[in-house]
């Protein structure tokens, strides 16, 4: 499932060399509290945040109610489009096929 995936990378990730400040794994409801103040600030590198989401998809390719409240803040006019400009992302939507 998407949590052992998740946690599975994170560890991975976290074993190799890299250029990293950290590794963590959260659940998708973390993600602003902990980590988006973060992303806002420019590395002093001139890279960027690294930012890896693994997530199940619901219904219609719908996000799960762990990412509910991060996705509706995403989608929000008030939030800046700037928030995430130092940050280079992936996403990983898993789904299941037998509906």
């Amino acid at each position: 499932n998407a949590e052992h995936i998740a946690k599975d990378l994170a560890s991975t990730i976290s074993k190799k060399e890299n250029k990293f400040e950290s590794v963590v794994c959260y659940e998708g409801d973390q993600f602003k509290r902990k980590c988006q103040t973060k992303w806002e600030k420019e590395i002093s590198t001139g890279g960027k945040h690294g930012l890896i989401v693994v997530t199940s998809t619901t219904g219609n390719g719908d996000s799960p109610e762990n990412i509910s409240r991060w996705v509706r803040t995403l989608k929000r006019n008030s939030t800046s489009p700037t928030s995430f400009q130092h940050v280079a992302f992936s996403v990983l939507a898993l789904g299941d096929t037998n509906c």
